[in-house]
């Protein structure tokens, strides 16, 4: 008797020649679901899913791992508008489990390595990225950052805009170089694999001649389905149409490209910085632990999102103040210049 399994199913979505009647399920197949092996399966699976959750490791910080277990079996979609931080959240990811000796492959079709390793290193040390990428960074904190690279090296691992596969250039901007990379880490010792980002796949090798909607919905198909076979979660990151050009609320009408990655995905998360308060709010649409339409307000400090506790929420009114000072007593000189 033909068993059943996920490559002849999607073989048949897909509209491949095997027909329907080469698939045979017996009346006994169905009679013995729910019996002892079945029952058996059941509860290794909810021993296996209890043990899930034990190995939760740190996302972001532990306001945001207390509400959202970062565990293996799921996918969570960040999704934020251009120059909203994508590639700092990636690097607030990568920061916690570098620290706690735990590996990460992070796949970029943005960013160079050396960029990934430096943001890191200046959360670690309190410095302004920014700084570095506008040459104002002095040449003893370019150091102190490069100093750290072997350490981090050592537990981030990094396929950049450059990384080749097979001969392949640009490699993670290709669905199937992606693919390969996750695929090479779905059981291995890392502790999660970050994609940034989703809409700079841009093309297939096997597929030339499809477009960036196919190339991004064959791309999410595979994701759920890799997120059930792998031993490590997954993190994508998707940037968002504005709402001037896309005028619906709704996250699911506002990502690019192939908003259908919204159903694949088991968290959906929406980034919305306050620039002005130096504050982040994670908003949560989607999430399967049961936390949609949650805010989880973060401080923005030094490229890091932190708790906000009582001594934060003090430190950004004090910030605000002396602003407000700077502010005025320029203002004051300008008078003073004016008069004379």
């Amino acid at each position: 008797m033909a068993k059943i399994n996920l490559d002849k199913i999607s073989q048949i979505l897909q509209g491949s020649s095997i027909e329907s009647s080469k698939i045979d399920i017996s009346y006994d197949d169905i009679d013995q679901l729910g019996g002892k092996d079945d029952v058996l399966a059941m509860i290794r699976n909810i021993a296996r899913y209890n043990a899930m959750l034990k190995e939760r490791i740190t996302f972001i910080n532990s306001t945001i791992t207390a509400a959202i277990p970062f565990t293996k079996e799921n996918l969570y979609l960040i999704c934020g508008y251009s120059g909203n931080g994508k590639s700092t959240i990636a690097a607030n990811v990568s920061y916690p489990l570098w620290k706690e000796g735990k590996k990460s492959l992070v796949i970029t079709n943005e960013e160079s390595k050396e960029d990934v390793y430096f943001r890191i290193a200046c959360l670690h040390l309190g410095y302004n990225f920014n700084e570095y990428k506008k040459g104002l960074m002095p040449n003893v904190r370019q150091r102190e950052c490069a100093m750290l690279f072997p350490s981090i090296a050592a537990h981030v691992k990094v396929a950049d805009v450059n990384f080749e596969y097979k001969n392949l250039e640009n490699a993670t901007a290709t669905v199937e170089g992606v693919k390969a990379l996750m695929s090479s880490v779905k059981n291995s010792d890392y502790s999660c694999v970050m994609l940034d980002y989703y809409q700079l796949i841009k093309r297939s090798v096997d597929r030339p001649d499809i477009g960036s909607y196919e190339v991004l919905n064959d791309f999410r198909i595979w994701l759920g389905q890799f997120i059930k076979r792998a031993e490590i979660p997954v993190v994508v990151f998707a940037q968002l149409h504005s709402l001037g050009k896309r005028n619906n609320k709704d996250l699911d009408n506002r990502i690019k490209h192939c908003a259908d990655i919204y159903e694949t995905s088991t968290v959906v998360i929406e980034v919305i910085p306050n620039f002005e308060e130096k504050t982040s709010d994670f908003l949560i649409h989607k999430d399967r632990f049961g936390l949609a339409g949650t805010r989880i307000a973060c401080a923005f400090e030094k490229g890091r999102y932190i708790n906000i506790s009582q001594d934060t929420i003090d430190k950004l009114i004090n910030e605000k103040i002396s602003d407000l000072k700077n502010l005025l007593d320029g203002e004051a000189s300008e008078e003073e210049k004016d008069e004379q």
